[in-house]
């Protein structure tokens, strides 16, 4: 690069832990340093959509080839792209936005990002600040805007403090609590020169052991088997399942089962596993009749119960003490109170304590708990097999057969990224043979987020093929991003379970006893007229796909789709 001290080299990312290092320029612009930073935190891909505000960095980036733009047609499929890459990955993904207009419209999305912790760099061009007092177009309060969703948001005010706030930026979208942060970059700001240092990447060690480990240790063992549970959240597969191993072998240690809490995102336990007992249900009241048999609970993670809808019962049982254990304090004693809570990575304090139970539970016990729950999965999985095998009949397809048929196309290595909605249950209930760390679903709320997300993660792990069962209300918030499938030739099965209604808001009417249901007329919940036909809409994006009626054709439709190995979508009319 032209102006670099020729005695430092381009990135200073490589250094001891612990040493200061820095990259002195003589002189540069600052888009280039910019650049460099991303090099150095091991950033590959951009993720946005351009705009006027973001022409200094994407005329930089002409002169890059080790930096790929991925360009999706709308700022929300850009941030549910970066967010299925970083979930895969376990690395923070760097995302451009345009200005004001284009946060607005990732706002939803970045929200989805906050809630489930996904680490994200999140910038977007600020226009030029030499007539920013005229109200110029496209100007606005960025930092106001995105600081709701952000963990922290800023503006620079000078070209030579974008080293460091970038820098900063990657450090706090990986720290607990995970999630995104802001920066506004004003363009003119990216063409001046920058003289200031880049600091070199720090090396940090993020398992940390909570030190009354002893303690924990002592208060699990003290249990009988079968009246202790383990109840895990998303922290535990951080970084594309790597914690899932620590998990199974506490449990197999305790003869606990393990729940995954309520709308967890990731792939938690081994499905498989005989202990593993599932995810705990949305109300409140049942996830309270589901731990009744338990005197104690060990959570591992942040939020361990996530109620939806609202029901009159508290959802831990009276009588149940927590022990729980979270990289994120605000979570801790919350909103119920804990016998023990203790700061520290989940999966890092499950490997700690394995050696410290070795000695201190009935070992003949925990053989038996764990004999007991294989027979009961058995029984279960074959229970659940037989049922969905016999929906396989009628037209529309039967959810359950649509779901059940399309999962079992898939390679055991397969990424699921479930945004199914109303039939997320059956999603969920039929991935239990993939590995963990290859099933990602969004807790936030806000739909759109699957079909680029599964781009997203395609992209993350090249050669692997994704499917994605979304929706037909859902896709139809993000399906331009098939056209950046397209355009990458991403191998992605997106699996579109189409009831042409907004299902779920007509369920929770019916919960409600509402007059919509009495009257059986329901108000802006239905798609069928006119009817989308998603496969017609695939092909405008570049996308083949097929129609499939009847469920004994699932299975071959997305089975040829993956074995073609670019992007396909296959359309499911389903019952409901």
């Amino acid at each position: 690069m032209a102006g670099r001290s020729p005695s430092v080299p381009p990135t200073a990312g490589s250094s001891t832990p612990g040493a200061r290092v820095v990259c002195h320029y003589a002189s540069v612009l600052a888009r280039d340093v910019l650049l460099d930073v991303l090099r150095s935190e091991g950033v590959r891909h951009i993720f946005g959509n351009p705009g006027s505000t973001e022409l200094p960095l994407i005329d930089a980036l002409a002169g890059a080839n080790d930096l790929d733009y991925v360009l999706a047609l709308q700022e929300a499929s850009a941030v549910a792209m970066a967010d299925g890459y970083a979930q895969i990955t376990g690395r923070p993904a760097f995302l451009n936005l345009h200005t004001s207009a284009g946060l607005g419209n990732a706002i939803g999305n970045l929200t989805n990002a906050g809630v489930v912790g996904t680490p994200l760099v999140v910038t977007a061009g600020q226009q030029d600040e030499r007539h920013i007092a005229a109200d110029p177009m496209l100007s606005g309060d960025l930092v106001g805007l995105a600081r709701p969703v952000s963990k922290w948001a800023h503006e620079l005010r000078t070209a030579d403090e974008l080293a460091v706030y970038v820098r900063r930026a990657f450090h706090d979208a990986a720290s607990p609590p995970a999630g995104p942060v802001f920066l506004a970059l004003p363009m003119n700001l990216l063409e001046e020169e920058f003289r200031g240092p880049l600091p070199s990447r720090t090396s940090i060690e993020r398992g940390i052991v909570p030190a009354a480990l002893p303690e924990l240790a002592h208060l699990l063992a003290e249990v009988p088997v079968g009246e202790l549970a383990i109840v895990v959240g998303d922290e535990v597969s951080a970084a594309g399942g790597g914690g899932v191993e620590d998990v199974v072998a506490l449990a197999d240690a305790l003869g606990a089962p393990v729940f995954g809490s309520p709308l967890h995102s990731t792939g938690l336990f081994v499905g498989r596993h005989p202990l593993w007992a599932g995810q705990l249900p949305l109300s409140a009241a049942q996830v309270n009749s589901t731990l009744q048999p338990f005197r104690r609970l060990l959570l591992l993670g942040g939020q361990p119960f996530m109620a939806y809808p609202y029901t009159p019962a508290e959802a831990l049982p009276a009588g149940t003490e927590l022990l729980h254990v979270s990289p994120d304090p605000r979570w801790l004693g919350r909103y119920y109170a804990a016998r023990l809570a203790l700061i520290g990575d989940p999966a890092a304090t499950a490997a700690a304590l394995v050696p410290l139970l070795a000695d201190r539970v009935d070992g003949t016990a925990v053989a038996k708990a764990r004999a007991e729950a294989t027979a009961r999965r058995g029984d279960d999985e074959a229970a659940l097999e037989a049922k969905a095998l016999a929906r396989y009949g009628p037209t529309p397809v039967h959810p359950m057969a649509a779901v059940h048929a399309a999962l079992r196309a898939m390679p055991a290595d397969a990424i699921v990224v479930d945004e199914a909605i109303t039939n997320g249950g059956y999603v969920h209930g039929f991935h239990h043979g993939l590995a963990p760390g290859r099933y990602l679903r969004c807790r936030g709320g806000g739909l759109g987020w699957g079909m680029p997300a599964a781009v997203g993660a395609a992209l993350a792990d090249p050669g692997r093929p994704v499917i994605c069962v979304v929706g037909d209300g859902a896709a139809l918030y993000s399906v331009q991003s098939l056209w950046t499938a397209a355009r990458l030739r991403m191998p992605v099965v997106f699996v579109v379970v189409n009831n042409r209604q907004y299902l779920i808001l007509k369920r929770n009417l019916e919960g409600m006893r509402a007059t919509s249901v009495a009257e059986q007329r329901f108000v802006a919940m239905d798609l069928d007229d006119p009817a989308v036909d998603y496969v017609e809409l695939a092909a405008g994006f570049g996308v083949d796909g097929t129609l499939v009626k009847h469920a004994d054709d699932i299975t071959d439709a997305v089975r040829s789709a993956v074995e073609r190995g670019g992007p396909h979508l296959v359309e499911v009319p389903i019952t409901g």
